[in-house]
């Protein structure tokens, strides 16, 4: 009888071959940008468009605490929001289904079963939203969104040199304390304007209270939409995050990192690595601590709780 490949098989088989494709693109693209460099075109393009341009007078410089705290405060909630999104999206059975209350401060009138996952990844997205509030609304206020938003449609022509710079491995120069060279703009700018209130709008679609009145068979508000959007918006902040912290760790790393997490304009100074060393720990930390185990034990202290039997193939482990 022919052997016919089991379906994880053939899954691990395409994801080598994806990965393996994917680094013979990005060589290729290294080379040509390279090429392209040491061109006389190339040279001349680079010289007329640097990788950005000049931010509006009185765009204001730095990193002032409210982004530094909101920067972080992100970056740890989104470590659960994707690990209980990878959780939900294995689609195994969780350890506690949590209902709500019909008394008390989080009291709901018909409230829904949810698996423990599911609860946690909806509390932890609140969160994010609230501290996705607090950042959008400093900086409005503080006028830092010139610095964020695109102001001149000289970004286009820069974002290309820079990205054609980094893929040839020749840095664009950049002065984060003073603004975002025009690809990290442009980055930025989506994650914020864009992806950020695509997952929230397709996790609010997917969620208990999303109003069934609202919700559609087909198109943009169907359930199977959302759900694809929001797996992509997943897998964009997963790929933004190693990027963003590889180039932060390549680029100058004492100096960005102080200018992040110590917020000072200083090259020399280790304050930046030794918190950012700190909060990195503080994540670890909460990693191993706030596991389904912990989880169950906040959900009790605002919901109803039934923790499943462990499946006895899990027990013997």
């Amino acid at each position: 009888m022919e052997h016919v490949p089991r379906p994880t098989a053939l899954r691990r088989r395409a994801v080598v071959l994806a990965v393996v494709a994917a680094l013979a693109v990005l060589a290729a693209a290294m080379i040509g940008a390279r090429a392209f460099l040491e061109s006389p075109a190339g040279a001349s393009f680079v010289g007329t468009y640097p990788g950005a341009y000049d931010p509006p007078p009185g765009t204001p410089e730095g990193f002032p605490a409210w982004l530094r705290w909101t920067h972080w405060l992100s970056a740890f909630l989104l470590l659960f929001i994707v690990s209980s999104g990878l959780h939900l999206r294995a689609g195994q059975r969780p350890p506690a289904f949590v209902t709500r209350r019909t008394t008390g401060a989080f009291a709901a009138k018909n409230p829904s079963r949810l698996g423990l996952h599911a609860w946690w990844h909806l509390v932890v997205d609140t969160l994010w939203v609230l501290t996705g509030l607090v950042y959008v609304v400093a900086l409005v206020a503080s006028g830092h969104w010139q610095r964020l938003i695109p102001t001149d449609l000289a970004v286009v022509p820069n974002a290309v040199s820079a990205a054609v710079q980094y893929l040839a491995l020749d840095w664009p120069a950049h002065d984060t304390w003073a603004g975002y060279n025009s690809l990290q703009q442009l980055f930025y700018a989506a994650t914020v304007v864009i992806a950020a209130p695509l997952a929230t709008l397709t996790g609010l679609r997917l969620s208990p209270v999303w109003p069934t009145r609202w919700m559609r068979a087909r198109g943009p508000l169907s359930d199977g939409a959302a759900r694809q959007t929001h797996r992509l918006v997943l897998w964009y902040f997963l790929a933004f995050t190693v990027a963003h912290v590889a180039l932060v760790l390549l680029t100058g790393a004492r100096q960005n990192l102080n200018g992040i997490y110590a917020g000072v304009d200083d090259a020399e100074s280790w304050l930046g690595v030794g918190l950012f060393a700190l909060s990195t720990g503080v994540m670890a930390a909460a990693w191993v601590l706030l596991r389904p185990p912990a989880q169950i034990a906040i959900a009790q202290r605002v919901a109803d709780v039934r923790v499943m039997p462990v499946p006895p193939a899990a027990a013997k482990r």
